[in-house]
């Protein structure tokens, strides 16, 4: 039987568990009709991915809210291609070595972290701090590169942590650009509170991804660790889907909030662009900062 896929390192910062980088994006509800059955697999392997260990049938069912004959159907299925494997021990279930090809595969195609790579380090060389991208995975986001400060004591995160959707600030953009449905499934959850300053209350919260999608950023002052904040803004490919996030992470009198509009210009204009080149003019609709000519050339240009 094939080896379990390796776990990611733990990140600096507490979070949700790590998984493995992927190019997952919100489900586009404006188009075709949703297959059920697609979208269950979908969210089984999203659940597979978040929880670093073996879940079993009745367990994934509980998570999923789905019956768990279903469940079982789907995940015998899912054996069969290879997406699962199950142990014959416990008889739970973990992601299957097929996925390796599929992420492989997709991470040739389309690698965010190549394109944003000068945008990181012109955040780091400019701001003074640490430059962070994450990927959208499903509900929250994914960690996938940093570039950290030359300052003497480094505050930064590692690739392969995924951050709490409700109390982090590239999670609560993600969140805040999910379908209706999605996110209020996500806040009827039991909400984690990391330090006293962590948002769980899901009608402030709400109000807040209400913010969030009108101003194009967000930070999570202390949230996660006191003192120490992430302003970060998204990034959208066309038909303005959410792909992932820019930011930088540094202690709060450097990274205060609300953020200074020099700081934010930095941090929004790098998502502008990296938007632009991802075909997506949202920035530009909405009258926010958006170079995405000289400026974006020329980091190409030293990309390449």
């Amino acid at each position: 039987m094939p080896k379990s896929l390796p776990r990611p390192r733990n990140a600096v910062l507490p979070s949700e568990p790590a998984i493995e980088a992927s190019n997952t994006t919100p489900i586009d509800k404006s188009g075709p009709a949703l297959l059920e059955s697609v979208a269950i697999v979908f969210r089984l392997l999203d659940e597979l991915s978040a929880a670093r260990r073996p879940l079993g049938v009745t367990e994934l069912a509980d998570i999923v809210d789905e019956p768990k004959p279903r469940v079982y159907r789907h995940l015998a299925s899912m054996r069969q291609m290879g997406a699962v494997e199950q142990d014959p021990s416990t008889e739970k279930y973990r992601l299957g070595a097929k996925l390796v090809i599929y992420g492989t595969a997709a991470s040739e195609q389309f690698d965010l972290r190549a394109i944003a790579d000068p945008y990181l380090t012109k955040l780091r060389d400019t701001l003074g701090q640490s430059a962070v991208l994450s990927v959208v995975t499903h509900d929250s986001a994914l960690v996938v590169a940093a570039v950290d400060s030359n300052n003497g004591v480094c505050i930064t995160v590692k690739p392969g942590n995924r951050v709490p959707a409700h109390c982090s600030a590239q999670g609560r953009l993600v969140l805040a650009f999910l379908p209706p449905e999605d996110q209020q499934r996500i806040l009827r959850r039991k909400l984690q509170r990391f330090t006293a300053r962590s948002i769980t209350d899901p009608v402030v919260l709400a109000r807040r991804l209400e913010a969030v999608r009108a101003q194009l950023y967000e930070d999570a002052n202390g949230e996660v660790i006191d003192g120490i904040n992430v302003l970060s803004a998204p990034i959208f490919r066309d038909n303005d889907v959410m792909v992932g996030a820019i930011g930088i992470i540094g202690p709060t009198h450097d990274v205060p909030s609300p953020p200074p509009p020099a700081l934010l210009e930095h941090v929004q204009q790098a998502a502008a662009e990296l938007s632009e080149r991802l075909n997506c003019d949202k920035y530009r609709r909405a009258g926010l900062p958006s170079t995405a000519g000289d400026q974006t050339k020329a980091l190409a240009g030293n990309h390449r």
